[in-house]
């Protein structure tokens, strides 16, 4: 895993990011974003833009239930772009089991803004065999 002062800034745009989904607060979520963003999700066409991306998470937060989890398999920074390449997994709420597809990979792109902030610029998800519940028992996870 790739450590300096610029990745690890991106880093904690994805907290901030994990915080604000959990918490299905719109606005914070969406502070994080370029304006030029694009969403590739696994079940949905291509999205450009913050305003054709924000109306799919505002309808997305009405069924999601449990917590998000992140575990970073790769990351690196050059110059203004940055990547982070890790598996997710949507945790149940207590007492309820996992249901199919909650797990999967995604390779998340950043550029760093004029002001130094690096916004999400690229969401790219995927639901793929190799990823389980269980890779979300040990090591660095995010929720």
């Amino acid at each position: 895993m790739n450590s300096n002062a610029e990745i690890d800034k991106v880093r904690n745009n994805l907290k901030s990011w994990m915080r604000a989904f959990n918490a299905k607060d719109l606005d914070a979520l969406f502070a994080l974003y370029d304006p030029e963003s694009l969403y590739a999700n696994a079940g949905a066409p291509l999205m450009q833009g913050v305003t054709a991306i924000k109306p799919w998470y505002a309808q997305a937060f009405a069924a999601v239930q449990g917590t998000l989890l992140f575990k970073e398999e790769y990351g690196t920074q050059s110059g203004d772009l940055a990547l982070l390449v890790g598996k997710y997994y949507f945790k149940p709420p207590v007492g309820e089991d996992s249901p199919e597809n909650t797990t999967g990979r995604v390779a998340l792109v950043y550029r760093r803004a004029l002001d130094g902030r690096w916004l999400l610029l690229f969401d790219m998800d995927n639901t793929l065999p190799d990823t389980k519940p269980a890779d979300f028992l040990e090591g660095i996870v995010l929720s």
